[in-house]
């Protein structure tokens, strides 16, 4: 498993797991921007978005690969 979890990472950030537009909007506003009226708050749904997608490819490998392979795994 543990020689899954590096595949699945550039998988899950590279390949398929992160969108465009999440890799731009998750960034938090700067502090002029704040200033200026944008919400503090403004890149955490594109965030949230990014992770989800990241642990849901991660464990959709751990689990092909357990099933695929004769491992005990406790």
């Amino acid at each position: 498993m543990w020689a899954v979890l590096p595949v699945g990472h550039n998988l899950a950030d590279h390949v398929i797991g992160q969108t465009d537009q999440q890799a731009e909007g998750k960034a938090a506003p700067s502090a002029a921007e704040v200033t200026d009226g944008v919400s503090p708050r403004r890149g955490r749904g594109a965030c949230l978005g990014h992770v989800t997608q990241y642990h849901l490819v991660t464990a959709v490998m751990l689990v092909l690969v357990w099933a695929a392979l004769p491992l005990q795994v406790s």
